[in-house]
């Protein structure tokens, strides 16, 4: 599935965890020095200093449905 990521660009994926590192792998901060579980924190922690939204890091499927419906990723048909 490919997805359009807020601020520009486009990223695609076959799974949900393939979603996610990908978008780790985007965000040069975080690719090297931190796993999955402590990327999803960081951003989640950033999206609600940024805007207030609340994403949740309890599994991938929800950190990925809160980013969609926080108008972070939006789903490209």
């Amino acid at each position: 599935m490919k997805y359009e990521i807020l601020g520009g660009g486009h990223i695609e994926a076959a799974t949900p965890v393939e979603l996610v590192e990908a978008l780790r792998i985007l965000d040069l901060q975080w690719v090297h020095s931190v796993g999955i579980e402590d990327f999803m924190e960081n951003m989640a922690e950033a999206c609600k200093m940024q805007t207030g939204a609340i994403v949740r890091t309890d599994s991938v499927v929800n950190f990925l449905h809160d980013l969609q419906q926080g108008g972070f990723i939006t789903p490209v048909l």
